[in-house]
């Protein structure tokens, strides 16, 4: 690596980034790249980790291509007489520096749509921590002179071109993703980027979920509005995946386009119409704690190798969650002589959960016994469509208390009770859930209760409102208490919408295929611009993924490219 010296003209960041400013609207490459250099060679004091954080923040100032030239020449100073390829392999995350393609996305069509995904999946955006992306999209929109506003609660409003010639048109996505790295291991999702790979046509992520929901279609609305001539504006919220605090933030008139395109599904060729409303519950068990009866070895259980995924998407499939099958382990447990310390487990309330650990306690003699009855308990849980499941046993220390015989019962009967998966198949279609419900999360509050975290679906509120009645009478049976959250609401089909017609004539003739009209079980924020907006023209469309809200998740590269041609062709067809 290079040593840095000080610049005889000690510039400070403000100078550098007036010039890179100037420097853009003449477009000259060059004199960004003697701006990356002196970047880099200027002593401004800053640590090298305080000026790669400048770099970025310069970087999201600048059009993708000058942005490029940004980060190319700071590395090469940086290298030395090492090549951009060089100074490229040798940031220290792997994932490639703001303003560059991802390396396992190099070659991929439409590239600023991959660029994008790049910057994306270098900022860390779980659901409450918007706040890297939504800098990056105002600098965005700055160095493109597009008006941006932000809301109360953290929502982005592109007003793309707003007084060109055309019929307005609103795309919508969301910054938020689910984070979930494989099997539950640690991985600091508020600093540490998401590791892209690629297997040929499939794009996925290195031991974490990847965040193609939604960062494709965020990748999308940006992609467009930096070559768009015509009227756009576009909605990036933020909260979509846990509280839909976003949408529900979004004043009624703050939206002046007539139509909106949603792009937050998940299949091609699919054009959704409705989607399911949701609604969270939290039960709150008390945990008295007491000296166990006898001696105990302290011990962990975990159970783990799931699938998991989407609660909504994947509820259907009958996929084992890892909490609910606790349940029958720690009644197991409790046969042989043993105490429950603890339960954890979920991520998200919209995730089924893929792994669960128990903090139980066996007396000594029982350990032996109490495994060879995992190891049955373990070929009754393995099904076809969860082959994975293990069980696993070790000691472990144990400061606490456990629970009393009676709070371990009834946390074991709360497990037993609590529905998981398709409560009510849909009327017009049996292979379809209409009410189901995911026990998203169970974990010990700072007072030492329990909290168990659910999530409910289902297309009609008054269904909604009827599970509280159930939850509150198994809540009040095991001593618990219950909080009820809002009901979100659904989106109701609208089946003579000139976009969907637009939609699925344009896919015909670039396809020769017949598109499909989708009605889904998972939630979409159309539901609430529909109660902000009547009359207001939706359509929810997206390219192929599948794992979503999982380790698992991948996206189509051959279909994002595909699924961009679509959204570019309806727009120019609205707008001639």
């Amino acid at each position: 690596m290079a040593t840095r010296v000080g610049n005889s003209q000690n510039q400070s960041m403000a100078t550098i980034e007036k010039q890179l400013v100037e420097a853009s609207k003449a477009s000259s490459k060059e004199q960004i790249r003697q701006l990356g250099r002196e970047l880099w060679s200027c002593d401004l004091g800053l640590k090298p980790q305080e000026l790669d954080q400048q770099l970025v923040r310069l970087a999201g100032l600048l059009p993708a291509n000058l942005a490029e030239q940004l980060v190319d020449a700071f590395n090469q100073a940086r290298q030395g007489p090492a090549s951009a390829k060089d100074a490229a392999q040798s940031q220290p995350s792997g994932v490639g520096a703001i303003g560059t393609v991802h390396p396992a996305l190099a070659g991929l069509e439409p590239r600023n749509v991959w660029l994008f995904f790049s910057d994306l999946a270098r900022i860390p955006h779980e659901t409450g921590n918007e706040a890297g992306v939504r800098e990056y999209i105002k600098a965005f929109a700055a160095a493109r002179h597009i008006k941006c506003e932000v809301n109360d609660v953290g929502d982005v409003l592109l007003r793309v071109n707003p007084d060109a010639r055309g019929t307005p048109v609103a795309l919508q996505a969301h910054l938020d993703m689910v984070c979930v790295s494989k099997d539950g291991a640690p991985y600091d999702f508020a600093k540490e980027p998401i590791h892209i790979a690629r297997d040929g046509d499939s794009i996925h992520a290195e031991g974490t979920s990847l965040g193609a929901d939604n960062g494709i279609g965020v990748a999308y609305a940006l992609a467009l509005a930096d070559e768009w001539q015509g009227p756009l504006e576009i909605l990036l919220t933020v909260d979509e995946e846990q509280g839909f605090s976003g949408i529900n933030g979004v004043a009624p008139d703050w939206l002046k386009a007539k139509a909106l395109i949603n792009v937050d599904s998940e299949e091609e060729g699919f054009f959704t119409i409705a989607s399911a409303g949701a609604r969270d519950f939290l039960i709150r068990l008390p945990a008295e704690r007491a000296d166990p009866p006898t001696p105990v070895q302290p011990m962990t259980l975990v159970l783990d190798g799931l699938k998991g995924g989407h609660s909504g998407i994947d509820i259907v499939h009958g996929r084992t969650n890892a909490l609910k099958a606790m349940g029958p382990l720690l009644a197991a447990a409790k046969e042989f002589g043993g105490v429950v310390y603890g339960l954890q487990g979920g991520t998200a309330p919209n995730v089924i959960p893929s792994s669960a650990r128990a903090n139980i306690g066996l007396p000594p003699d029982q350990v032996d016994a109490f495994r060879r009855r995992l190891d049955e308990l373990q070929q009754r849980l393995v099904t076809t469509e969860d082959p994975g499941l293990k069980l696993q046993l070790e000691a472990a220390p144990e400061t606490r208390k456990p629970l009393s015989a009676a709070a371990s019962a009834k946390l074991v009967q709360l497990l037993a009770d609590t529905p998981s998966g398709v409560i009510t198949a849909s009327p017009r279609d049996p292979a379809q859930p209409f009410v189901s419900n995911n026990l998203g999360i169970v974990k010990q509050l700072d007072d030492g209760n329990l909290e168990l975290t659910l999530m409910s679906r289902s297309p009609a509120s008054a269904e909604l409102e009827k599970l509280e009645t159930r939850y509150r009478a198994l809540a009040t049976a095991n001593g618990a208490a219950i909080e009820a959250g809002k009901v979100v609401p659904g989106w109701s089909p609208n089946y003579q919408s000139p976009l969907l017609a637009r939609f699925l004539a344009k896919y015909q003739e670039t396809t020769g295929k017949e598109g499909k009209v989708l009605e889904i079980h998972a939630g979409l924020e159309c539901g609430a611009l529909q109660t902000k907006y009547p009359g207001m023209d939706l359509i929810s469309v997206g390219p192929d993924m599948s794992g979503v809200h999982s380790p698992a998740e991948k996206v189509s590269a051959a279909s994002t490219e595909r699924v961009y041609k679509l959204l570019r062709d309806v727009i120019q067809d609205l707008q001639k």
